[in-house]
């Protein structure tokens, strides 16, 4: 099996970390959106016990856990912010001819995370792959893509997700994204990575 990976990946006890770092986190602070860098920015992600690491045109954190989130926007304003992204795991096939050893191996690592994720969060509302017949098709901001694409991409891979709990609380989703082609005939090698996301409250969700 010849699969690599470029990052160092955070491993399922990181993340349950990291959750219960979150617990208490002023969301509806973080959806408002930071200032830019300077002194006001120190503070603004002193108060979530963050640092400031990158500001090129989103801006990356580090957490007193060492983790890195990013606070993703649209159309390159820091503010608001859209939801807030943390990486865990990725690995890519050297060769077309591994792809199918690099989709055995996200199924294989995806079960580790959804269970430390569940240990924090409870049962998810909703965990499934691709091909299911009941995946969610509307989460909000969270665009999942139109079920066609999801059918000949098998993309989103794998998904959960936790509905919020209280009024500020976030709609959280795990999720493995596959590089385009990579469960389908594919030219050139494919890659997966399994992130977690936090996200607004929905004001409507369907079908959950």
């Amino acid at each position: 099996m010849a699969i690599t990976s470029s990052q160092q990946h955070r491993t399922p006890q990181e993340l349950v970390t990291e959750l219960r770092g979150l617990t208490d986190v002023d969301w509806p602070t973080v959806w408002s959106g930071p200032p830019y860098p300077g002194k006001g920015l120190d503070m603004w992600c002193a108060q979530f016990d963050w640092a400031p690491t990158s500001f090129e045109r989103v801006l990356q954190v580090r957490t007193d856990t060492g983790a890195t989130l990013t606070l993703n926007n649209v159309g390159g304003s820091w503010a608001p912010v859209t939801n807030v992204s943390h990486w865990l795991w990725g690995a890519g096939a050297e060769a077309v001819e591994d792809n199918p050893s690099l989709l055995a191996e996200a199924a294989r690592v995806w079960p580790l995370y959804v269970t430390a994720a569940s240990a924090v969060l409870g049962e998810p509302t909703w965990e499934g792959a691709w091909d299911a017949e009941d995946f969610p098709e509307n989460l909000g901001n969270h665009d999942v893509g139109s079920r066609g694409y999801r059918l000949a991409q098998q993309n989103p891979h794998r998904l959960a997700c936790w509905m919020p709990l209280g009024a500020s609380a976030p709609l959280v989703i795990l999720e493995i994204l596959l590089r385009a082609n990579t469960a389908a005939r594919s030219p050139r090698p494919g890659a997966a990575n399994l992130s977690v996301r936090f996200h607004p409250r929905p004001v409507e969700i369907g079908g959950l």
